[in-house]
């Protein structure tokens, strides 16, 4: 029964996700998106294998559409 409901509330990739692409996600962000470590992800922008969109603060901001480009990158 629960299998049922479950599969009525599937999303697409762009009901679920959509909204990332319009915000810019945080470091921690980042590093969950691609799946690894945020020291991991450090070492990539300190590698200039990737680069943040702008910083706020001390803090680094990505875009998820470089996230995505970059991910597929890694596979």
């Amino acid at each position: 029964m629960s299998t049922i409901s479950i599969r009525d509330d599937d999303f697409t990739h762009e009901q679920a996700f959509g909204h990332l692409d319009r915000e810019p996600l945080s470091a921690a962000e980042a590093a969950e998106y691609l799946e690894v470590s945020l020291p991991t992800l450090r070492r990539h922008v300190q590698a200039a294998e990737l680069k943040p969109s702008h910083s706020v603060g001390r803090n680094q901001m990505f875009l998820a559409s470089e996230l995505r480009a970059y991910k597929r990158t890694l596979k």
